[in-house]
């Protein structure tokens, strides 16, 4: 499980109360309400700052995996190449160590 799915999985675990049985279970067939959808959204919208399209959750089917993609698609489409290109070259001027020491302050 990565950790986009880590996430929303603690998301829904939140608002429905049990955690899906696989990445693959069907928020409703779960036990899901329309209140808890809501709930759902508000709180990947808190920890992405993403909306979800509700429209494709539903096209697609609504499990924890196709949550955790559509995030992950929506965070990559939002990133500027530009910004990506400044951080990207940023990187390439730190020492291994530099790089180690920042990974140990996010973890």
């Amino acid at each position: 499980m990565n950790p986009t799915e880590k996430d929303v999985v603690r998301i829904w675990t939140e608002v429905v109360g049990t955690a899906p049985a696989t990445l693959d279970t069907d928020f409703f067939d779960a036990g899901g309400t329309s209140l808890a959808l809501v709930r759902f959204l508000a709180g990947v919208q808190d920890r992405y700052d993403v909306e979800l399209p509700v429209d494709r959750l539903f096209t697609e089917g609504f499990s924890a995996a196709g949550a955790a993609a559509a995030v992950e698609e929506l965070l990559r489409d939002s990133v500027d190449p530009a910004e990506l290109a400044a951080l990207s070259a940023e990187l390439d001027g730190l020492s291994d160590e530099e790089i180690r020491l920042l990974l140990a302050e996010e973890s």
